[in-house]
């Protein structure tokens, strides 16, 4: 929606330009559950390693794999849920996905997806599969290691989860997760924000997706109106929400970040399961 990208074909066609750099030594990480991704790999520079979550040795990456070329699979390996090299037509295990802290025991799929791409990016850098377990293994989704990114925090007697969820399908993914850790009666409560710089459309999207899952929700737009007057953010988020069917009483609109943060804190109960998507994720 802006500088003249307004669809997924436009977009994918300019980050494209990223994989048609690499120098002819280096490679090229596609990810083969996505087409417009897959296709990419026409243009390519550098050798191609993909990575996929299916498991699938057929199509594109079966061609690929039967000819000896590298790709890094989620699948059943000796009975076990693993991420896999495929190379030179032989496969490697690196990890059982529950040995990969950041993934929840492999609740969060967008973490496994992340350690495919990750590990197939360590292999382009020449690192060795026992290496890139490690690493894996020992990689946290915690603040420390890394903010903002599905951070749990368990201080308050309730449940704190910070992500920066700030677009619709990041929410959907982070919103599919929360349904699989939640505690069978917990509330869910969240602070929700978009950047004023997305299209109205996507900013009411936002606000269904929060609206037909949350039982409280805050939306908040500081620090990142970007340019849209104050208040119209979190006004089309509220629209969004009861277009979900939420009622108004679930609903409360707080400008700042700082007041959203509070009055989420505020409102929970021991029990509870508080989602936080902050900008500024230190002061959060």
């Amino acid at each position: 929606g802006t500088k003249g990208i307004d669809t997924l074909d436009d977009l994918a066609a300019v980050k494209s330009v990223v994989a048609e750099s690499v120098r002819r030594g280096g490679m090229s990480v596609l990810n083969a559950d996505d087409p417009r991704t897959l296709a990419m790999a026409r243009h390519a520079g550098g050798a191609v390693c993909y990575f996929s979550m299916t498991g699938a040795k057929t199509g594109i990456v079966g061609e690929h794999i039967a000819k000896g070329g590298r790709a890094m699979l989620r699948e059943n390996f000796g009975g076990i849920d693993q991420i896999v090299l495929h190379e030179d037509r032989s496969c490697v295990p690196i990890i059982p996905v529950e040995g990969i802290p950041a993934t929840l025991g492999g609740a969060l799929a967008f973490n496994v997806q992340n350690a495919l791409a990750a590990a197939c990016c360590c292999l382009g850098l020449g690192m060795g599969p026992d290496a890139i377990g490690h690493a894996l293994g020992s990689f946290t989704s915690s603040f420390d290691q890394n903010p903002g990114r599905f951070n749990i925090h368990d201080g308050h007697g309730f449940r704190v989860v910070l992500d920066y969820a700030h677009n619709p399908a990041a929410l959907a993914a982070l919103l599919k997760a929360v349904r699989i850790i939640r505690p069978l009666e917990a509330r869910v409560l969240a602070t929700i924000s978009m950047p004023g710089d997305r299209r109205d459309e996507d900013i009411r999207e936002m606000g269904r997706l929060a609206g037909g899952e949350l039982d409280l929700v805050i939306f908040r737009e500081l620090p990142d109106t970007r340019g849209r007057p104050p208040g119209e953010v979190v006004r089309l988020l509220a629209e969004g929400a009861r277009e979900a069917g939420c009622s108004s009483d679930r609903i409360v609109m707080a400008l700042a970040e700082e007041d959203a943060t509070e009055e989420c804190l505020s409102r929970a109960r021991p029990g509870d399961l508080v989602i936080l998507t902050p900008t500024k994720v230190e002061a959060v």
